[in-house]
């Protein structure tokens, strides 16, 4: 019976150190930042590249560049960086055709004015031009039978919405999937360029008279350690107060066990 209990509290006590441990070592590391949680999510204002009246304005724009995955296209996810992000592309590793002498690809996603007016309905938002090219400025196209998955949110509250592309001459409708948000659509395209949200029929209009609320666009601070390593001694402060605590509750069950 001993054994069993001493086999116990070894146990809750190493589960309780080991917590102990993941906790210091991830509050007290250089590149700890806040937990993300799942569930609710609150939505930015959106933000027109030519807001309406009273709308807030000033979308971003993302650009990145990759370095090639052992020759090929790496795998790819650039979004802007509204919450949700107004647009966003994804594409699987070894999705482009790169051109000889490709040392890395860079993925653009540009707010820009609509490029020709739409026969029917209204685009709602903006229009966002994607684009992948590599370093020396020349576009990469998909490989044949491969797509690239292209989000676009909507207005807040815009529910009826399709995906369009403008081929050069005129906008077409492609399949356009939800993408978990009453506002947010997705497509899987077999090509790049311009894209936009039409809306048709009855519209649900965006709240109005809302006063967006402060918007930074940039990102959180991220301690950085001191060239002598500021952040080893807190480390090492908090393994010792671990290993201080773990050794306390041993002695004390101990002195409890008959």
């Amino acid at each position: 019976m001993v054994a069993v209990t001493r086999q116990a509290r070894a146990g809750w006590l190493a589960a309780l150190g080991g917590l102990l441990l993941l906790v210091a070592a991830a509050r007290l590391s250089p590149t700890w930042h806040r937990p993300v949680y799942d569930g609710v999510v609150i939505e930015d204002p959106y933000r027109y590249l030519q807001p309406p009246a009273g709308k807030p304005g000033n979308p971003t724009s993302v650009s990145d560049t990759l370095a090639l995955d052992q020759g090929v296209s790496p795998q790819l996810y650039s979004g802007t960086l509204e919450q949700p992000p107004q647009a966003q592309m994804i594409a699987d590793r070894d999705a482009f055709q790169l051109p000889s002498g490709t040392t890395s690809i860079k993925a653009t996603i540009q707010p820009i004015k609509p490029p020709a007016p739409v026969s029917e309905g209204r685009i709602s938002g903006n229009v966002y031009r994607f684009a992948v090219g590599n370093q020396a400025g020349a576009n990469v196209s998909l490989h044949s039978g491969t797509t690239i998955t292209l989000v676009l949110r909507a207005p807040n509250g815009v529910s009826n919405g399709t995906i369009i592309h403008f081929n050069g001459t005129s906008w077409e409708k492609v399949p356009t999937d939800n993408g978990g948000l009453p506002d947010l659509y997705s497509t899987n395209s077999t090509q790049l360029g311009d894209f936009a949200v039409l809306v048709t029929g009855a519209q649900t209009p965006e709240p109005s008279g809302l006063t967006p609320p402060p918007f930074s666009f940039s990102p959180s601070p991220v301690p950085t350690p001191s060239p002598a390593g500021g952040q080893v001694p807190w480390l090492v402060i908090g393994l010792v107060a671990a290993a201080i605590i773990v050794g306390v509750l041993w002695r004390t069950l101990g002195d409890r066990e008959p």
